[in-house]
């Protein structure tokens, strides 16, 4: 028993330390993100879509910023005493809804292939041999179900990281609450955003399971580890909490919070701005410059500018973590940070003009006049474009661009280390090759896009860091989880549920070609959604600065104590 009793105070003394958590806390975000994005692939997969978006994606996205809006509140107040218990139990229930899912097995079923005229498959498109879509999947409603439930509690569970892990560490080392808060910020949009592409084509395979049971049993893995942390560690500065048994009190003293409210706006505008526009890359990508984006053309690949995008976020973000850690006790000022946070909108402003300024002489597509409408050429090939997307090829002789090697009425290829070319097409009489026939004049304008657009990832970062520290800051120490929980629940409706309804209306408006409630493609003004989101950026920004004006009154204090 004394050996028990001494190896568990040197697990508490030397392991279970802040730097611990802050890296069980990274982890946990950066799987429950990826477990979030795999939910969303596998409701893709039971629509039969395939990789693409359908209309049932966004209303499933609207309400998850529903369940934020009357549940966000909750989760933070809820629990705030023993918020390692606390987030603990958010990241179990997420893992055992995850592990659910496998109770209701897909058919033997794929995506299909980009195709042939007459139906024939390309194997380049392909990552893995695909079989037919089984007619009969009697578990598609229960599996629905619970995929969507999962959805929620992944959205929750991440309110619970801000709203119970992050305040665990700040109240321990306020001074590094921006370096704690930069490093979740940074995993969030650099890692984060590419979880889709690293899952998208194992979640059509038939081992689809693997991957999903390796993110919630590590989901589970960080429940159990942060059950060993104690409730409070050596440096934690007591105070008395005063408690209500109605969480309806504290709620309106937040609501009458003028900084922290201001804020919130700003953080919801800026929110929308990214997210929406993040929504949108792939689709502006192909109508601005006709570039392959679901498979990867080996011309025009952004594996390595993905990995420099996570670089870029993570060293731009380092300088305001470095910058404003450890110079004061209580860490930096409500007023300062939103100061900082709305400049560095200013930044993000013109950044977003550039996108949707961005654009190269594309031409046009073969059947796009106003609406999109196949060629006649090749009406007879029975193409199902619906299931793979954009796919285009040029036909040489012409130097038409064609939607897909179906749509041009090509017959046979020929695969030459990954650059194919077409033969016996309907609608040119010599050879095609992959991709637009404006793919080399429009290369270094589409590069410049990627840079521009890592740019808008890394100064948006830095923005979401100070204006993240200015709500931690606009209250005093007892109210911070309370704080988080409001300011995600008007997030969540603000940019979750009407920000995202706002893009759903503008991809309406610009969509030329659209099966079976799937927009395929855009017109060329999808240039708005830069429009709109440099907008909002702004206001972001306007509205950040304003509330840096505004100090946290004493009056809205539950008790005479300083903030902290």
């Amino acid at each position: 028993m004394m050996l028990i009793t001494k190896g568990w105070f040197l697990l508490r003394k030397y392991i279970l330390t802040i730097p611990r958590f802050d890296l069980f806390l990274q982890g946990a975000l950066l799987i429950v993100v990826f477990l979030e994005s795999n939910v969303y692939l596998l409701l893709r997969r039971n629509a039969g879509t395939g990789y693409l978006s359908s209309i049932n994606e966004d209303w499933v996205k609207l309400g998850v910023g529903g369940a934020e809006f009357f549940l966000g509140a909750v989760v933070a107040w809820y629990g705030r005493g023993m918020r390692h218990f606390t987030l603990s139990a958010w990241l179990g229930a997420t893992a055992i809804s995850g592990l659910i899912v496998l109770a209701f097995p897909y058919p033997e079923s794929g995506r299909p292939s980009v195709e042939l005229c007459g139906g024939g498959e390309i194997s380049a498109y392909s990552e893995h041999h695909m079989k037919n879509q089984s007619p009969e999947d009697s578990l598609l409603v229960p599996r629905t179900v619970v995929l969507i439930i999962t959805a929620v509690l992944c959205a929750l569970t991440k309110i619970s990281v801000w709203a119970h892990g992050i305040t665990y560490l700040d109240d321990h080392e306020p001074q590094s609450g921006p370096y704690f808060y930069g490093i979740l910020i940074s995993i969030r949009l650099s890692l984060g955003l590419s979880g889709q592409n690293w899952l998208r084509s194992g979640s059509v395979r038939e081992d689809w399971w693997e991957a999903h049971v390796s993110l919630s049993m590590l989901t589970l893995m960080f429940c159990i580890l942060f059950t060993l942390f104690p409730r409070k560690m050596e440096g934690y500065k007591e105070f008395e909490p005063i408690e209500y048994n109605c969480i309806l009190k504290p709620i309106g003293r937040m609501l009458c919070n003028k900084p922290l409210m201001l804020q919130t706006v700003a953080l919801s505008l800026l929110n929308t701005a990214l997210f929406g526009y993040v929504n949108f890359d792939t689709a502006t990508i192909q109508s601005k410059f006709h570039v392959e984006t679901l498979r990867q053309d080996p011309r025009t690949a952004r594996t390595i500018m993905d990995i420099f995008r996570s670089l870029v976020i993570i060293f731009f973000v380092s300088i305001f973590r470095m910058r404003f850690s450890g110079r004061r006790s209580d860490g930096v000022k409500s007023n300062t940070a939103s100061k900082v946070g709305g400049i560095t909108c200013v930044l993000v402003t013109a950044f977003f003009a550039v996108l949707a300024g961005l654009s190269c002489g594309t031409g046009e597509i073969a059947g796009f006049n106003g609406e999109y409408t196949q060629p006649g050429c090749s009406v007879g090939c029975e193409c199902k474009s619906e299931t793979y997307g954009f796919s285009p090829v040029c036909i040489l002789n012409t130097s038409t661009t064609y939607f897909s090697p179906c749509h041009a009425g090509c017959r046979e290829y020929e695969d030459l280390n990954g650059f194919l070319l077409f033969d016996n097409c309907a609608c040119g009489p010599q050879r095609a090759v992959r991709g637009s026939c404006t793919l080399p004049s429009c290369w270094l304008v589409y590069n410049i896009y990627l840079v521009f657009f890592t740019l808008v990832l890394a100064a948006t970062a830095a923005s979401f860091l100070m204006q993240g520290i200015a709500i931690l800051r606009a209250v005093p120490r007892r109210d911070k989880p309370i704080a988080i929980g409001v300011s995600f629940a008007i997030v969540g409706a603000l940019s979750h549920v009407l920000g995202h309804f706002l893009y759903m209306v503008i991809g309406y408006l610009t969509c030329t070609y659209e099966r079976d409630s799937i927009c395929l493609f855009h017109d060329f003004s999808i240039w708005s959604v830069g429009a709109v989101s440099a907008a909002l950026a702004i206001t972001s920004g306007i509205v950040s600065i304003v509330a840096s004006r505004y100090r946290p009154t004493p009056e809205l204090l539950i008790t005479s104590h300083e903030y902290s």
